[in-house]
């Protein structure tokens, strides 16, 4: 390994009485010697423990003859280049380093492609900030530096002119007994690093000190004194700003020494590490910043979440996390593509910081779900003032393509600490009330509340649950009878879904609207589909005429390409004809998002010769233009309006109205919810085509009474 070089001792005056001239020769090898080096940044990836490249500059090449794209994250690589004899003290000087958790200096020869060894001296840094081990590592060819002192440090003038010609600054720094400061046998490079001749500093160095960032100078004039109490080697990385205005970060070294006079005198070297340390904030930013938005990411959300999370336990004061998410944006993606889709989140996240200040911060975590820390929130309805302005601006439309694109949010919001005292409670609890902002129809906001975690859980169990129950093929077809309004006769049934878990009945209104949520609704509707042709194949089989039986369909089932084609094949599976069947839908299905592609399945169902029925017709916002374009073949008039149509006007008024409009149209009219001789003598009494409820039968799962009721022996 290198040696330290000791510079020749100088007069206690400063004076240079003794420098010697170089040859031209000499000269001219010194001065043609800048200093290559190359930045990179490894890490130990947590398979298996070894450690790869996350990051090279271009200017590895100049160093280790191989290119960045060749080197990728070989880390073995680099190592196959040191030499063989510098190979086992340099790993033993970066393990000693990993396991302190502090900065490592090596010096080594590394073999090029003609064979003849290269010196260089790499620096480590450990990335305590980010995960997985991390170092900031500069690897520095010195190799011009070393052959030049190897023929020329017989001669002490050479020596001099080499450090007077190398980058940076030498020179010699005195701690006097009265606590003042001297500096003397200055190079060139003073000149260059400070902008002053040395006469301007020499001897009193107090200039330079001004040049300092005010937050350096206490910590590095406390790294000055330690050294000289302890006679420790000097090191510290600082900023200044020199007089014309040029921003500089700057490294110093230095080895101390006692006089006998007690005073204390460095050899020292400075060295302007700006370029570096700018790649270093380069990285960091990249590491740091969502590629999209720009936005913070994950990691520097973390880290400035837990700074504001000791503020606020210093303080005693409050703040807020508001996680947010954009409704329906994957209508944009699947509309005008991912490219208008990255376009719409870039606006989203210039607008988002808009809405906060700047001791806020702003976050995209994945897809369409930013994150809002508000470093001081004193209570709830500073953070609804915030989330107003965001709801305002997100919601404004957005040209992008020739089409005016708006979205509305769901926001779920935190007050810390009294919500959670870590970063892993905030965002679970944040996740939480987004949930619970979302069920409750989106385009609104939920401050978390303990309550939620458990609603939230059993949401998370049942939707397990549900996942292995539709895999395992364990939910229910119930069959409740349609008869004719007049005689009563058996016209078909509708098959409703139902599911029991560990012995507990859970309820259709639960579990189908978790099935969309989670995006289980249309493996769950091809499991009831299949379940209710194969009855229908079994009642069949058995010589009993089970009429058209209605099926429910989501939203999501009517959105496949391939859903008619689905039914079609499921048919033929059974034996079933498509008049047999009757595909049952609602208003808000119909006419709500993607009712053109909805309206194109339905129309294809159609073709097949599969019935429309259109569910709980009057609660939604169907138009007579509506039911024009999607061609419905049956009305179901909702029980809503049916269970008071004996003592309430405006319910008879609808429910005549809805028959007359279904006759005018061609459409047969089923009347929901009847349970008694009154209601039924009204619809016989108005021409209702088609009734259904308790008075002529319940929903049932058994078989035996199916067959039971078909066969004319039994009302359900």
């Amino acid at each position: 390994m290198l040696k330290q070089a000791q510079a020749p001792e100088r007069p206690a005056d400063g004076s240079n009485h003794d420098t010697r001239e170089l040859s031209s020769a000499a000269a001219q090898l010194l001065l043609a010697n800048p200093l290559p080096f190359s930045v990179m940044r490894v890490s130990r990836r947590p398979e298996d423990g070894t450690f790869a490249v996350d990051y090279i500059s271009e200017s590895c090449s100049e160093i280790w003859g191989l290119s960045a794209s060749r080197i990728g994250a070989d880390l073995s690589l680099l190592w196959s280049r040191v030499h063989p004899d510098d190979l086992p003290q340099t790993i033993e000087a970066l393990r000693t380093a990993a396991r302190a958790k502090r900065e490592w200096t090596v010096a080594a020869r590394i073999l090029t492609d003609t064979g003849a060894p290269k010196w260089v001296v790499g620096r480590g840094l450990p990335r305590t900030d980010l995960p997985n081990d991390a170092w900031n590592i500069t690897i520095t060819d010195v190799t011009v530096q070393i052959e030049a002192y190897a023929r020329l440090h017989a001669s002490e003038a050479r020596f001099r002119a080499l450090a007077e010609n190398i980058p940076g600054a030498i020179y010699r720094y005195r701690l006097r007994n009265d606590g003042s400061h001297q500096m003397f046998d200055m190079t060139p490079g003073c000149q260059s690093i400070w902008e002053l001749p040395a006469e301007a500093i020499n001897n009193d160095p107090t200039p330079i000190w001004n040049m300092i960032h005010p937050q350096d100078v206490p910590p590095m004039m406390e790294s000055v004194l330690e050294s000289a109490r302890n006679l420790t080697p000097w090191h510290y990385v600082w900023r200044l700003t020199t007089p014309s205005g040029k921003f500089k970060w700057l490294e110093g070294r230095g080895l101390p020494r006692r006089e006998p006079n007690g005073e204390t005198v460095w050899h020292s070297v400075i060295l302007d590490v700006t370029e570096r340390k700018m790649k270093d904030e380069e990285i960091r930013r990249l590491a740091e910043r969502d590629e999209l938005t720009g936005l913070a990411n994950r990691m520097l959300l973390r880290r400035r979440l837990d700074e504001a999370l000791r503020q606020r336990a210093d303080d005693g004061r409050s703040g807020a996390l508001i996680l947010l998410d954009l409704d329906h944006f994957k209508d944009i993606n699947d509309t005008l593509g991912h490219d208008a889709g990255d376009r719409f989140l870039r606006v989203t996240a210039a607008r988002l910081s808009e809405c906060i200040s700047p001791s806020d911060i702003v976050a995209r975590i994945g897809g369409d779900e930013f994150v809002i820390v508000l470093s001081h929130a004193e209570d709830e309805d500073t953070v609804r003032r915030t989330i107003g302005r965001i709801s305002t601006r997100v919601a404004q439309e957005v040209r992008i393509e020739g089409r005016d694109l708006s979205t509305s949010v769901s926001l779920g919001a935190v007050i810390f600490p009294r919500d959670g005292q870590n970063a892993n409670t905030l965002l679970k609890h944040a996740d939480i009330a987004l949930f619970e902002a979302k069920a409750a129809g989106r385009q609104t906001y939920t401050f978390f509340s303990p309550a939620q975690s458990a609603v939230k859980e059993r949401r998370r169990r049942l939707a397990d649950a549900l996942r292995a129950a539709i895999a395992a093929d364990e939910l229910s077809i119930a069959l409740q009878p349609i008869v004719e309004a007049g005689s009563r006769a058996h016209q078909g049934f509708e098959a409703l879904a139902r599911w029991t878990l560990d012995g507990q009945t859970i309820s259709p209104g639960e579990f189908i609207p978790l099935s969309e949520e989670t995006g289980l609704a249309v493996p769950l509707g091809l499991v009831l589909l299949r379940r209710t042709l194969r009855l229908a194949r079994q009642l069949s089989d058995a010589g009993l005429d089970h009429g058209t039986i209605s099926v429910n369909v989501s939203a999501a089932q009517l959105r496949e390409p391939d859903f008619a084609a689905t039914v079609a094949a499921m048919l033929r599976e059974h034996g079933l004809t498509a008049d047999q069947l009757e595909i049952e839908v609602t208003e808000t299905v119909v006419f709500g998002r993607f009712a053109d592609r909805i309206a194109l399945t339905l129309r294809e169902l159609r073709r097949l010769g599969t019935r429309i029925a259109l569910d709980d017709f009057g609660t939604g916002y169907a138009s007579l233009a509506h039911l024009k374009r999607i061609q419905v073949d049956r009305l179901k008039i909702d029980q809503s309006f049916v269970r008071n149509v004996e003592t309430d006007p405006d319910d008879a008024i609808i429910v005549r109205t809805v028959i007359s409009l279904a006759k005018a149209l061609g459409m047969d009219v089923v009347a929901e919810g009847v349970e008694t001789q009154e209601q039924l003598a009204f619809l016989q009494e108005n021409g209702c085509d088609l009734a259904q409820g308790y008075l002529f039968g319940r929903p049932t799962t058994s078989e035996i009474a199916i067959r039971e009721y078909l066969g004319n022996r039994v009302t359900l």
